[in-house]
């Protein structure tokens, strides 16, 4: 008896019965309505134009319902909003004008269509999950129960119990989606038989029995998945730049049949009450593909204390596995796993985005932690051009955690990568700080060559200062404290007419007089008075060579270079060229 039973609902389950419903369902409605008192009040008696447009009309609105299981897979959220959003603002207007015009009892064909119409989105509900279906299924039958209502008020008792019927049949579909699913989940062969108790009245399923034979098929499908990732990581290893000439590479080589297999067994367990151990499953194997992601790119798991412990060598080894790990992660990785979680979860968006959080949280806490503990750490100046590597990094990547970290569970994640990224610049302004002091605070009486050639502060910081002029439009962001767009593009300082007034200017000439003051300092350790025009000349001359010769230049202006130069040939003193 539980073998037929099952066998009928499996035959009234068969997508071709529910395609030849809706079909022909669609045919009579439209039909009927045609011939309607209702259509004649809205848009008056035929002629040979309106027959044309409303054949047309209904040609396509039967060849969406035949077809419609094509598009199962092809709605994204989006669409699915502009939809709803589309048939309630029909449905509004049908409903005020038909309102408007309707006069008298509605006819025989008004009601037969309003029937076919209900019959013919319950087929559609059943093939495909755009979510309108269900709206307009509710509108018909509605509007069914009102045009009966008009006819005589006791008719409402049939109007309403069709519309039970068929709410009541569309509900049952989950459940005969789970018998089902686990009566071809089991076969002769199987020694291990599921048991599902049948009664007279209704199916009844061991739920414990019923979960456990999906968990296992859905351990099944989670293995094969894992193996086409294991494949798939291979390729991370290349530093050819495939994988970033072509991001979409691993959601395209994942196989479309194990994905479409995840997502029918999500909804029938989410269906049967089992959401929370289908994600578990799920969420497990994704991170257990990301580690092994991680692990291929080198990039090892550490809190901000292990960090801070690491040597500066072993931090910049680290730092260039980071750039690595964090741009193949948020170009590659994380929009995998976030297309991956829309299929699977295709009509459970809530779920989606939880499972997604879940599955990256971890990992891109990995990442943020490590620019965390270099943002906090030391202001020494040789960690400038690490620092401004890093922050140039999390520069780019923010259109990315804005795209991906977009839902109320993941949102966080988006704040904490701009908060760290606003770190970062906090940190290189502290450097040109930390740089300013150890200028400011070199001893005057430092040992200065005996010949009054070059000193060896001029010549660490006019190689410094150049080297890190080559980040000028980072800088630029990061002494303007500019972070509403990351990716702007900063105008070249002579296109704005040499301004000095630019906070990176400032910062720059500032340390600059610095340099200057301690030359002069330390040039009146000579007592020969030619030995200290030369050490000041030799040094200016130094300065204003390294400056030509790099974007320092732009930075500080022409008026700066024109001052030094003739400082330099020995005309006047620095403080005379500043006064005139």
């Amino acid at each position: 008896m539980m073998h037929i039973l099952i066998q009928i609902w499996k035959w009234l389950m068969q997508p071709k019965l529910w395609r030849f419903v809706g079909f022909v369902s669609s045919i009579v409605g439209l039909l009927c309505y045609g011939l309607s008192s209702s259509f004649n009040y809205l848009f008056g008696d035929w002629n040979l134009l309106k027959i044309f447009l409303y054949s047309v009309f209904s040609l396509i609105i039967s060849l969406i319902i035949l077809f419609a299981k094509t598009w199962q897979h092809s709605t994204s959220l989006r669409f699915k909003a502009h939809a709803a959003f589309l048939v309630l603002t029909i449905t509004s207007l049908y409903s005020f004008f038909f309102d408007k015009v309707m006069n008298g009892k509605p006819d025989a064909y008004s009601l037969l269509s309003c029937a076919a119409f209900a019959i013919m989105l319950l087929s559609l509900s059943r093939k495909t999950q755009c979510g309108f279906e269900v709206d307009l299924l509710y509108f018909f039958l509605g509007c069914l129960i009102v045009q009966l209502m008009k006819i005589k008020l006791q008719l409402f008792i049939v109007g309403a119990g069709f519309g039970y019927l068929i709410i009541i049949l569309r509900s049952s579909f989950s459940s005969i989606d789970v018998v089902i699913y686990n009566e071809e989940l089991t076969s002769p062969q199987d020694e291990n038989l599921v048991i599902i108790e049948v009664n007279s009245d209704s199916l009844q399923l061991t739920s414990t029995d019923i979960g456990s034979s999906m968990v296992e098929q859905l351990s099944n499908y989670v293995k094969a998945l894992r193996q086409e990732n294991s494949n798939i990581i291979e390729k991370l290893r290349d530093d050819s730049g495939f994988i970033m000439s072509d991001p979409e590479f691993m959601i395209k080589a994942l196989p479309t049949e194990t994905i479409d297999n995840l997502h029918k067994t999500a909804k029938l367990m989410v269906s049967a009450g089992f959401e929370k151990d289908f994600s578990d499953v799920y969420i497990s194997c994704r991170k257990e593909c990301l580690v092994e992601s991680f692990t291929r790119l080198g990039f090892k798991k550490l809190t901000i204390e292990d960090i801070q412990m690491l040597s500066w060598k072993e931090i910049e080894d680290g730092l260039k596995r980071w750039i690595k790990a964090s741009k193949v992660a948020l170009k590659i990785l994380f929009p995998t796993e976030r297309r991956l979680c829309d299929r699977v979860f295709f009509g459970f968006s809530s779920t989606a985005d939880l499972s997604f959080m879940n599955v990256c949280m971890e990992f891109t806490l990995q990442l943020l932690n490590f620019a965390d503990a270099i943002a906090i750490g030391s202001r020494s100046p040789e960690r400038l051009f690490s620092v401004i590597d890093m922050f140039e990094t999390m520069r780019d990547l923010i259109p990315e955690f804005e795209s991906l970290f977009r839902d109320q569970y993941s949102l966080s994640l988006q704040n904490e990568a701009t908060t760290i990224w606003k770190r970062l610049g906090e940190a290189i302004r502290g450097i040109f700080a930390e740089l300013a002091d150890l200028i400011r605070q070199d001893p005057a009486w430092d040992a200065v060559p005996d010949s009054g050639g070059l000193h060896p502060i001029t010549r660490y910081v006019m190689n410094y200062l150049p080297a890190a002029s080559r980040s000028r439009k980072t800088l630029e962001q990061v002494f303007e404290e500019d972070y509403e767009n990351p990716l702007k593009e900063y105008p070249k300082i002579e296109d704005r007419m040499h301004c000095s007034n630019s906070s990176l200017s400032v910062q720059m000439r500032v340390i600059m007089e610095l340099l200057e003051s301690n030359l002069q300092a330390k040039s009146k350790i000579y007592e020969d008075p030619g030995l200290y025009y030369v050490f000041l000349i030799n040094n200016s001359r130094y300065i204003i060579q390294k400056t030509k010769d790099s974007e320092l230049e732009t930075i500080l202006g022409d008026d700066w270079i024109k001052k030094h130069i003739e400082y330099s040939n020995g005309s006047m003193q620095p403080n005379e060229v500043e006064s005139r």
